[in-house]
């Protein structure tokens, strides 16, 4: 399984994305070149991308997105519309792997779309939003709680700037969303609990990850309390949405080193 998602990762790195390639590059050092086993077909993980970016991220109205109030905060606290349930999608019949391997490769496809880079339009910063389609043109800080704390994050509102940005479990919540259709809350605090949604199964900290898992991290050496979210790619590598980690902003594929490694609280599996 490692050397056939390291192959994958290498693959995702060329994918087109609103017809600009998102190049290689970043802190991981991934090997390149290495065979492994075959993967999914890659257009089967990809097809029905621009048919599912026609669906509404939100069912609330466009008109209510940007209202603010007397002082200018806005009225949905600066986090942005809620996320709408998307429908969960087919595999397709010539995905040429078993539906557990389409599953993690679809998550991890899915969640590469949002490599914040230069060259493309959909990358994504941190910032304290619901949906990648809300795109503040102000601060969005109104004296409102950090559900999502970033631990190693500069002192400042960052995560309250302007423009389009997900924090980190808002973040795993849109890929599940986008890619499976399962939709579960972007509360850090209720996915690590099982209470945000279908959360799938509990995975000790211990281990063993498979690709797509949603692996939690603590803050300041805690045991028991939880700050951070990343999707799990291989033993050596992980995606995930911070301010600033390994160099590199926003949404990134970054090395499992560090506190990414010896951090773990536990993990879940949504995908059966």
């Amino acid at each position: 399984m490692p050397h056939r998602m390291k192959f994958l990762v290498l693959v995702m790195f060329s994918l087109c994305v609103a017809g600009s390639a998102i190049p290689f590059g970043g802190p991981v050092g991934l090997s390149r070149g290495e065979p492994g086993e075959a993967s999914c077909n890659r257009d089967s993980l990809t097809a029905d991308f621009p048919s599912r970016d026609e669906l509404p991220q939100t069912q609330d109205p466009p008109a209510e997105w940007y209202r603010t109030d007397a002082e200018g905060h806005y009225l949905n606290r600066g986090w942005g519309p809620r996320a709408n349930a998307l429908p969960p999608p087919g595999i397709p019949q010539d995905a040429g792997c078993d539906s557990t391997s389409w599953n993690q490769e679809r998550i991890l496809a899915v969640a590469m779309r949002y490599i914040y880079a230069p060259d493309n339009p959909l990358g994504l910063q941190y910032r304290h939003h619901h949906i990648p389609s809300w795109d503040p043109p102000t601060s969005t800080y109104a004296v409102a709680a950090e559900e999502n704390p970033d631990s190693d994050a500069p002192h400042g509102l960052t995560a309250w700037d302007s423009g389009r940005g997900l924090d980190c479990s808002n973040f795993t919540a849109w890929v599940y969303n986008y890619a499976l259709g399962i939709k579960f809350s972007g509360d850090v605090h209720q996915q690590y609990d099982g209470t945000a949604g279908p959360m799938g199964r509990h995975i000790p900290k211990e281990g063993p990850f498979e690709p797509g898992d949603l692996i939690y991290l603590h803050p300041y050496g805690s045991t028991t309390e939880v700050s951070h979210v990343v999707i799990y790619i291989d033993d050596q590598h992980i995606i995930d949405s911070r301010v600033s980690a390994q160099n590199v902003l926003g949404v990134q594929v970054r090395n499992r080193l560090g506190w990414y490694r010896d951090a773990v609280l536990a993990a879940w599996r949504p995908i059966d």
